[in-house]
């Protein structure tokens, strides 16, 4: 307990988390309320086909759980892949994990703490993007003179544990890439890689080739797509930064490789601390 609470202080001193945090919730609500919200009031009608209505509901307090979702694949897993790389890689680069681990906490206990940590740290990445989303559309509603109807609560709920679940396991990616990059810089710069190139390129080519189609259903984004479609979320196509073109799987599946996924990264990252030397790292 006592490592725990030494990792969330460590945690909550770090301007880079309030940063990072910081960004992610202005990036979720610009692209979620403030630019759509800017298009149906500069009477802008999508090339004549007079959706503005349909976009005015989406952005109603009914619709948090289906509108704010949509940018927890594209920009939350990224951000909170940072998240988990510099809390774990930043150990090494201070090089303060060797006098840590000669303590009286075995390795394994520091690294499951800094994990802990991270998992509670990415509440407050899921708790501030849905209040200030539901305080947007509260704002818009209002300002509309549009009827008041807040989603059922079990929906909610719902919602904000499957988007820490998928919160999760990009920053258990990031965990890994620290680990296994000894240090932050590599570990972020591979993850931004990864996660905004590596795999747009295949879920944009996945349709023309076989072999990407079936790889594709197996990438984080695929699979959080998937995940946040079966909470209702609509995917406009390849419309927008909140859009996804790719092929999507069932919910369930989804679940099910992403549990496989954060098994996976956090198991490994664990048995390269456990059994590695940490001496010399950058």
């Amino acid at each position: 307990m006592n490592s725990l609470v030494a990792e969330i202080l460590l945690m909550r001193k770090r301007a880079a988390f309030w940063i990072l945090l910081g960004f992610w919730s202005l990036m979720a609500v610009l692209f979620s309320y403030i630019l759509p919200y800017y298009a149906y009031t500069s009477d802008l009608n999508f090339h004549g086909r007079g959706v503005g209505a349909v976009l005015l509901f989406a952005l109603l307090p009914q619709n948090l759980i289906g509108n704010i979702t949509t940018s927890f694949p594209f920009f939350g897993g990224t951000v909170v892949l940072i998240v988990g790389a510099l809390a774990m890689g930043s150990e090494y680069n201070w090089g303060t994990l060797t006098p840590v681990f000669t303590q009286r906490a075995s390795r394994l206990k520091v690294f499951f703490s800094k994990v802990a940590a991270i998992g509670i740290a990415l509440v407050l990445f899921v708790l501030v993007v849905f209040s200030l989303g539901f305080m947007a559309s509260m704002l818009i509603a209002w300002r509309e003179g549009q009827a008041i109807d807040l989603p059922p609560l079990l929906d909610l709920a719902r919602a904000l544990g499957t988007t820490w679940f998928l919160m999760a396991v990009w920053a258990s990616l990031g965990v890994l890439l620290a680990v296994l990059s000894r240090g932050t810089s590599l570990a972020i710069g591979l993850g931004i890689i990864y996660g905004l190139v590596i795999e747009g390129i295949i879920s944009s080519f996945g349709r023309q080739i076989d072999l990407l189609a079936t790889t594709s259903t197996a990438l984080l984004r695929t699979n959080g797509y998937s995940l946040i479609s079966s909470l209702g979320a609509s995917l406009a196509g390849e419309a927008g930064p909140g859009g996804f073109s790719g092929d999507m799987v069932s919910g369930t599946r989804a679940a099910i490789t992403f549990a496989v996924y954060i098994v996976l990264f956090i198991g490994v990252a664990a048995s390269l601390v456990r059994w590695r030397d940490v001496a010399g790292a950058t």
